[in-house]
């Protein structure tokens, strides 16, 4: 590889699932703005462990190594976003969200 391409084959990353793009500091995604809070419940007959829920939003759902997926029924707000991610990647479709009222 010549000097240029090297250079710019260290700054670029490879996504398997499409192009990456990087926002400024600060800039917040629209559906981050703003968001209920939403009540998590996973039906254990449904759910096959395949922590896809987790890859979506590790601050919520753990895969432990014993096997049991645990997870924050009451999550933040700020966690909303990734949190329906999860609930849409689900294949078995086991995790149900509730919006929390607001007080």
């Amino acid at each position: 590889m010549t000097g240029s391409h090297a250079a710019n084959a260290a700054r670029t990353t490879v996504n398997p699932f499409g192009p990456s793009v990087a926002l400024p500091a600060d800039t917040r995604p629209a559906e981050a703005v703003d968001v209920p809070a939403v009540r998590v419940s996973v039906d254990n007959n449904h759910c096959e462990l395949y922590a896809i829920c987790q890859q979506e939003a590790p601050e919520v759902f753990d895969l432990a190594a014993d096997g049991r997926l645990r997870y924050d029924a009451t999550p933040d707000a700020a966690h909303t976003p990734a949190v329906r991610q999860a609930a849409r990647c689900c294949p078995m479709q086991a995790i149900t969200l509730t919006q929390e009222n607001q007080r």
